[in-house]
């Protein structure tokens, strides 16, 4: 019994050095996306805020309750942030639709998208509250935001 807790005493160090030396530590790299990506994922995003704001437009014309359109009304808001960071300045391709603009006049472009974030907001508060004409006014303010910075900054669809 002696010899064995002393082979087990000796042997544990052994075993762990062992362990240590055979063993590696991996890093796991993230790639970061490449330009194509970035400009793939805001046209989807675009897309899905034309969805998104469309399908609210009955429950406004119709005076339908707008607490269930929350949701979306978060998504708008949170995609609103995001924007002007999803225009890093290699970004501009020929899949885009971004014209010039967007780099050549950043001010005005990251003003533009600070209207829509501030319209969006208004459109989440109101939604939460239920309200349905603060909630309509904020759909008009979302929709005039949309279209103001599209006009100067988006080119037209060539398809």
């Amino acid at each position: 019994m002696k010899i064995a807790t002393i082979l087990a005493a000796l042997c544990t160090p052994l075993a762990l050095a062992s362990c240590a030396t055979t063993s590696t530590v991996t890093e796991t790299t993230v790639a970061q996306p490449s330009p194509a990506d970035v400009v793939a994922a805001r046209q989807a995003a675009f897309n899905l805020t034309a969805s998104t704001f469309g399908s609210m437009r009955g429950a406004v014309e119709s005076g339908a309750d707008v607490k269930p359109l929350t949701f979306g009304a978060r998504g708008l808001n949170r995609w609103a942030q995001a924007l002007p960071a999803m225009f890093p300045a290699d970004t501009q391709l020929p899949e885009s639709r971004a014209k010039p603009t967007v780099w050549a006049d950043r001010a005005g472009f990251e003003a533009r998208a600070a209207a829509f974030q501030a319209a969006t907001a208004k459109l989440l508060a109101a939604a939460q509250a239920g309200d349905k004409a603060a909630f309509g006014a904020a759909y008009k303010d979302v929709g005039g935001t949309c279209g103001a910075c599209h006009s100067g900054y988006r080119a037209e669809d060539a398809h």
